[in-house]
């Protein structure tokens, strides 16, 4: 058994699942069947999406930097945001792969997405959202057992 901090959230991961009500089976199934190809397909569209507008900001870029220091703000901010927008897709893109080889390393890579989802959705007041991902998240922390 490894020693550390990934088993450390191993452990937390099965403290969570044995504390939770168990889903039902069909559910359960029905979610190890869809969510690899789900994730797999928005990531997909998410990175199409953000690289067509990566190139639509770097055409727009010069224009903003004419505008001054807070159009140089504005530009910075949407080069970070488009870029952790990138990474975050494929990661879901990877995780949704490796969750189709039923490998632990694309359910945390999963379960990383659906963390930074939850925490979005705090510090953007976004009720909805927050549901969403938290019922996503607790049918993910059902299936862990699932993967190795």
């Amino acid at each position: 058994m490894m020693s550390g901090p990934p088993s450390s959230w191993d452990d937390y991961a099965e403290k969570v699942r044995q504390q939770v009500p168990a889903a039902p089976e069909q559910l359960l199934a029905g979610y190890v069947q869809w969510a690899p190809w789900i994730a797999i397909v928005f990531g997909g569209i998410g990175l199409v999406f953000l690289l067509v507008f990566s190139l639509i900001g770097a055409v727009l870029m010069p224009f903003l930097a004419l505008s001054g220091a807070q159009g140089i703000s504005m530009g910075l901010t949407a080069i970070l945001s488009l870029g952790l927008a990138i990474i975050a897709s494929a990661i879901e893109v990877g995780g949704g792969y490796l969750m189709l080889q039923r490998s632990l390393t694309g359910w945390w890579l999963i379960a990383l997405g659906l963390a930074v989802s939850v925490l979005s959705n705090l510090i953007g007041f976004s009720l909805f959202g927050l549901v969403i991902a938290l019922a996503i998240g607790y049918l993910h922390v059902q299936v862990k057992p699932r993967y190795s």
